[in-house]
This record gives C-alpha cells, structure tokens and sequence, in this order.
C-alpha cells in the first residue's frame, strides 16, 4: 500500500526472526499512514494554519489527571457540542482523538468520509468502543472508564447534570422540554435539509433542500426570545450547543462548495444576532479547527462519496 513518501506491505520477510518477536498484523498497524491531526504530521497540508481548537486538542490531550474522557473527531459537529458543554461549565476533560475513517495518504491530510467496520474501531480503538457501542462521537467517561455516556444531546444534558457551572438547561420541566424539542430540531430539521443540499448532486434537488433548509432555520427563529441573544435570552443553552457546529459549517463549508448564502429577512437577522454572540464565546472559540482543514475533510461529502452513518 503507497503512503506518503514510500510504500508498506505486510507481507514478512524471508527472515521473520528479523521481527524481534512483534506481531505482523500489529506491525501494519504502526507503519500504516495516519490521519494529520496536528502541524508537522506527515499528511498536514503546511497551508493550514492551527486554529484555536488544535490548540485546546494538544491542551487536554496532556490532562492524565481529569476526571472525565471526552472521545471526540476534530471535524464532527455532533462531537464539538459535547467539547462545547465541557468548555461552558469550564469541567477538566482529557481529549482522546477518534478517526473513524479509512485514511487515504492521496487526500489532503489522508481524511476520507470512508467509514471502518465496528470490528475495525474494535481492535484499533477499543477503549472507545466501550464507551460507545455504536461505534460514533462523541462519548464521555470517567477516568476508569466506567459510566460511559453516548450520542451528542445526551451527553449535553451528562455534562449538565453532572458537573457544577452555568446550567444549560433550566430547571423549569416545561422549559426543560422546549430546549429539548428545539434542540432535536436543529437535528432533525436543520441539519439535515443542510446536509441534503450538500452532498446531493442534483442542481434540482439542491435546490429543494435549501428550500427546507431555509424554512426551518425560520421556524427555529421565531421560537427565540425575540430580545437575544441566545435562545432563551441571555444565557447560552442546550439549543445553542446543538445549532452552532452545524452554523459554523453552514458558513465555511456551504459557502466554498454550494455558494450559500442566507437570506435577510427579519428571522435570518435574529439568527444573525444570536452567530455574532456565539462567536464570542470563548467556550466555542475554543473549539473552532483550521477553517481550510475543515474545509477539506468536507469535500468527500460534497461530492457525495462517503459511507459514513451520516452519508448513508
């Protein structure tokens, strides 16, 4: 298999004695290539700067005393809302990268949208797996890896209850559910016509999908205090964790490969005011990556090649 600057078989030689006792099949996984994840990896593109989440990542990776293992992808925007709660109620984490993909030295930065069997994650990261028996980030532990906690919002809603710091829920049951009901929306609503007209390929059904898309960013709108600048006004919650990785990738990645802009209208201008006050929070800043590398790891999806759960 070519990779990076040479070739690598796992095939032994002749002379297996040469080995010094190491197993094969872990020698291929040692010599295989590796995603980049930070400047100076062999697959670092050297025209992406390191954005403040490349420094929070090297930051929390050296945090062996933590309390709480979040197992997160760089580039997945459901992990970053479990990375943004653990930044809002300021909880020491330690950061343990996942790639859940094939890596292909021939892309930028070796990222593919190409996803490993769970048996594949299994031998190659099984900490992970135990904390997250579907094999997807983002996943929370503790330090032993006991009381294992997966997928996003419901990691969100961990982090909330189970670490002092400003509640990202209310406590009120009927304010409690509204923030539930508008932060699946942002799933199921938003995100997906998103990522609909995104990896489509049809101009037409493009199209149609950013109809949708629009419609229920407006919908989302009008149910926000209309004073701002977050959803319930002027305390971050649970619903703005949920909409603004999706928000950030609307911005740098349906601008470079579907042109979009979004409209002017009074619901966009809300929308508008509550981006410009999320930019502002060094919680989200904190998890902000290379925009170009960003950028890039999307570029499977646009063209529709991936086979990720998300793809499919």
């Amino acid at each position: 298999r070519e990779g990076g600057g040479g070739s690598w078989s796992a095939s032994p030689p002749p002379d297996s004695r040469r080995v010094c006792m190491i197993p094969w099949i872990l020698l291929a996984i040692i010599m295989a290539p590796k995603a980049a994840q930070k400047r100076g990896d062999a697959l670092w593109d050297p025209s992406w700067p390191e954005g403040s989440g490349e420094r929070t990542i090297r930051e929390r990776c050296e945090d062996a005393s933590a309390p709480i293992t979040l197992y997160c992808s760089w580039f997945c925007p459901f992990a970053q809302r479990a990375w943004i709660a653990l930044e809002e109620k300021q909880v020491p984490y330690r950061y343990e990268e996942v790639n859940p993909y094939e890596v292909n030295p021939d892309l930028p930065g070796g990222y593919t949208k190409k996803a490993l069997s769970l048996a594949e994650k299994t031998r190659l990261m099984p900490e992970f797996m135990a904390a997250s028996p579907r094999g997807l980030v983002p996943a929370v532990s503790n330090r032993d890896g006991s009381s294992p906690v997966w997928e996003s919002l419901h990691v969100v809603r961990y982090i909330d209850e189970a670490f002092d710091g400003p509640a990202l829920l209310p406590s009120d049951p009927v304010q409690r559910a509204y923030v539930a009901i508008w932060s699946d929306h942002c799933t199921d609503r938003i995100q997906k016509n998103y990522y609909r007209m995104l990896m489509d390929q049809d101009p037409a059904t493009q199209e149609a999908a950013k109809h949708d898309f629009y419609l229920e960013c407006q919908r989302l709108a009008k149910a926000m205090d209309p004073s701002g600048p977050f959803f319930l006004g002027k305390d971050v919650c649970m619903v703005d964790i949920a909409l603004a990785p999706f928000w950030q990738r609307i911005h740098w990645v349906g601008g470079h490969y579907r042109g979009l802009t979004l409209p002017d209208d009074a619901d966009f201008q809300r929308l508008d005011l509550w981006w410009n006050a999320m930019q502002e929070r060094p919680a989200f800043q904190r998890t902000l990556v290379s925009k170009p590398r960003l950028i890039s790891s999307y570029s499977q999806y646009a063209r529709n090649e991936g086979t990720s759960d998300y793809a499919r």
